[in-house]
Parts: C-alpha cells; structure tokens; sequence
C-alpha cells in the first residue's frame, strides 16, 4: 500500500462499528523502518482533538478505512513520544544520497506492508528535469543503508544514472 494512502482513511472501531475519526498524519520510527503510529482527527475544525492509535492496533486497512478492535486503544496525543518520529511531510522531504555522497533527490513516497506498517520500498524522485516530469525509482527497503532524521542513504548501485552521473529513473527501474 502506498504509505500517502494511509491520510484520510477512515477509522473504525469494530467493536461497535463507530467512526472514529480519520486518520490526519502517519508517523514513522526511521530505525524500525516501520509506521509505528496514527494520528486521528476527530470533530471540526473549532472542536477537533487529535489522537493515535499504535499500527500494532491497527487489525486491518483497506481501501477506504483502517480497522481497529475498540476505542481503548486510541490514546490522547503525546509530543514527547513523537519526538523521535518522523511526520509523512517529513518523512517524504528528506534527501536521498548514495554511500558515494551523491545527491540522488528526495523521497517521494513509499510502499508500506499492512496492517505491519513495514516499509518495504521507498520511491525517490530524482534531482534535475526528471524529477521534475515526475519520474520515479523505487528502491527496495533491504537496499537501504539507513534512514535518519536529515537523509537517506542508499546505495550508488540502487539507482541507474545517465551517462552525466546524474539520477535516471527510466527503464525496468522507474515508474
């Protein structure tokens, strides 16, 4: 599932079958390379309140809802438990370099296994014209050195390059 697929879903208690809320943010842990958390708006924009729910809550998610058993495992927002997380716009701002320190682009996205919320790819636009035109390469999360709070890194041999040595996501590799 595409990890920006996860914003707006609703979610469900099955317990008894009540909206909750929807979801308003993904947070992800960089080291478990894994979302470990949903955030939950609820009410208007005068009454609203924010909450999570753990993703080991989280018993299934489909195309229009994420699932969880009742509403006692929704917790009241915490900052100092978010603090080591990275927020979706966060997550797909961080720049992309290869071990060489080559500036491959950003990370445009990412494929997630659910309900698990592993990461299983990320998808980096490229820097220059191409990323521009949307171009995409989707590297595998095994691929991935790390994943930090400023940058990602990957290896020089998970992206192709053109012959100017910059990022190139034609081909079998790109979408």
């Amino acid at each position: 599932m595409d990890i920006k697929d996860l914003k707006g879903l609703a979610v469900v208690a099955v317990q008894d079958g009540q909206r909750l809320g929807e979801v308003s943010d993904v947070l992800l842990s960089p080291g478990d390379r894994r979302v470990v958390r949903l955030q939950i708006s609820s009410g208007g924009l005068l009454s609203g309140r924010t909450t999570f729910v753990e993703m080991d809550a989280v018993t299934s998610i489909g195309p229009d809802a994420a699932m969880i058993p009742g509403r006692d495992v929704v917790r009241a927002e915490s900052d100092d438990s978010n603090r080591e997380l990275l927020s979706l716009r966060e997550f797909t701002s961080l720049r992309v370099v290869s071990d060489q320190g080559r500036l491959l682009g950003t990370v445009a996205g990412g494929e997630i296994d659910t309900p698990s919320g592993r990461l299983t790819t990320i998808e980096i636009a490229p820097v220059g014209l191409a990323g521009l035109f949307g171009r995409r390469q989707s590297v595998p999360i095994a691929q991935v050195i790390s994943i930090g709070r400023d940058v990602v890194v990957v290896p020089e041999s998970a992206v192709e390059t053109d012959e100017a040595g910059t990022a190139e996501t034609g081909g079998a590799a790109g979408r």
